[in-house]
Formats: structure tokens, C-alpha cells, sequence
């Protein structure tokens, strides 16, 4: 009896240890790194440290408004902070510099509100600006503050939810 009762404890070892993570990431051979999934099909714009920061995804509205929505550091759950409009400055193509603001998107149904949302939309159409390249001179997400965040957009999906 005793042999048989030592092989049956380790059968739930087994399922434990080939589950998988609680996030996916597709491998990049060429460099040894993963990346993370956009869960709207958007571009991905890592804030912070890699695994302990934060993401922000930024998807082109069917309208031609830029939607930001700021995620974890894995990208899989929305990060709602108190902030009421987040700006960006960019540069396109012709080297001019103008300034882009986003306001935060109430949702009566999440409860998000401005002042406590991760969802944030431009007051403007940005698809004629595309491609540019952005730079958040302050980023505030929680209790961290980020400065001269960089990043390139020269094409960005649009929304396939909208």
C-alpha cells in the first residue's frame, strides 16, 4: 500500500508545477528578453524599470483621438491614478513642437472618474501628427514621478473595440 500512496501524493506537484504564469510574454531569441502584450492591440511604452514600473498603452480611437491607458508593469491590469489630464509634448516630421493634452475618461460603470482613472483621451485628433516623436517632460503615476519620458510613434493600431 505504501507504494502506491507515494506516487498518488505527487501527482499535484506535477499540475503545480507545470502551470503557468499569470501573464504571457512572447520571447525575443535575438535579444534573450521578453515583451509584453498590448491588451487593446496597441503600442506598449514601458515606464520605470522593466517588471517593476508601469506600462502605458497608447491606441489611435477609430476618430483619431490618442487613448492612453495606463497599466502595470506586465501590462495585464489598469492602474488607475489620481491625476486629471496628462500632457506630452511631440515632434513630427517637420520638427515643429507642439503640445498634446489627454484628459481622463470617466467610467460610470468601472466608477472611474477624473481624478481616479487609467484611461486618459487627447482633446484632439492626432492621426495627421503621425509619425512623431513624444516626450512626457512629467509623468505622475501614484507615488512616482517620471521625467523626459521619451517615445516614437510612427504607426499606431487602432482600437478594434471601438
Amino acid at each position: 500500500m505504501k507504494i502506491y500512496l507515494i506516487p498518488i501524493l505527487f501527482i499535484p506537484l506535477f499540475f503545480i508545477a507545470c502551470g503557468k504564469d499569470s501573464h504571457e510574454h512572447i520571447s525575443d531569441s535575438e535579444h534573450g528578453h521578453h515583451v509584453h502584450v498590448a491588451p487593446h492591440g496597441g503600442q506598449l511604452v514601458e515606464v520605470g524599470e522593466h517588471g517593476s514600473g508601469f506600462n502605458l498603452e497608447l491606441v489611435l480611437h477609430p476618430d483619431g483621438f490618442l487613448q492612453i491607458y495606463v497599466l502595470d508593469a506586465h501590462a495585464e491590469n489598469f492602474v488607475r491614478i489620481p491625476a486629471y489630464s496628462m500632457t506630452f509634448e511631440i515632434q513630427d516630421i517637420n520638427s515643429s513642437t507642439k503640445q498634446i493634452l489627454c484628459e481622463a475618461v470617466e467610467d460610470p460603470v468601472t466608477g472611474e472618474t477624473a481624478g481616479n482613472s487609467s484611461l486618459f483621451t487627447s482633446t484632439e485628433r492626432i492621426q495627421e501628427f503621425i509619425p512623431f516623436k513624444g516626450v512626457f517632460t512629467q509623468l505622475d503615476i501614484l507615488e512616482f514621478s517620471y521625467e523626459n519620458l521619451s517615445f516614437e510613434l510612427s504607426e499606431i493600431p487602432a482600437n478594434p473595440t471601438e
